[in-house]
């Protein structure tokens, strides 16, 4: 199982964000191949899940490990965007689902079937910030996990011929 895989995992099983039995769809992932058409897709509240913009290899010799920052976003609709009492009470209901996922990772991180998913996830080392997107109405909270792992230990192949 990947994070992606397990966020949508905890996605279907939220009682505000799983899919509804009459086809609402509340989560949405960077391979879905379905971004462009959020409104068309989506409900709300909804979570989406990046993989993120970038990666690094970072460390020092002897201890190199490889950091991706996935993104976990959390999203309401505001129909009015000058209507800001609506506005800071989707930013604290994401703001609570949000914090009902990092949660959830945190004591999930013991279990033995996804100590290879959530071994290297760190509460104190996820950024957070406030989503703002007028244009489509949504407004919520993301969060940055650092997801790093040792760059012996990454997803890698026997790719070269001795």
């Amino acid at each position: 199982m990947t994070l992606q895989e397990y966020i949508k995992m905890l996605a279907e099983r939220h009682v505000d964000i799983r899919h509804r039995d009459d086809g609402e769809v509340h989560y949405l992932s960077s391979d879905a191949k379905k971004v462009t058409a959020i409104d068309s897709e989506l409900c709300y509240p909804a979570v989406i899940y990046d993989r993120g913009a970038k990666f690094r290899y970072a460390g020092m010799p002897g201890a190199y490990r490889k950091e991706t920052w996935p993104v976990l976003m959390v999203v309401d609709k505001v129909h009015d965007t000058s209507d800001y009492i609506a506005i800071d009470d989707a930013f604290d209901r994401c703001g609570v689902i949000l914090d009902e996922f990092m949660n959830r990772m945190l004591s999930d991180k013991s279990k033995p079937e996804l100590k290879r998913v959530l071994g290297r996830f760190r509460l104190e080392d996820v950024e957070c910030e406030y989503v703002e997107n007028a244009d489509n109405m949504l407004y919520g909270v993301a969060a940055f996990i650092d997801m790093d792992m040792p760059v012996p230990g990454a997803d890698c192949r026997e790719a070269f011929i001795d």
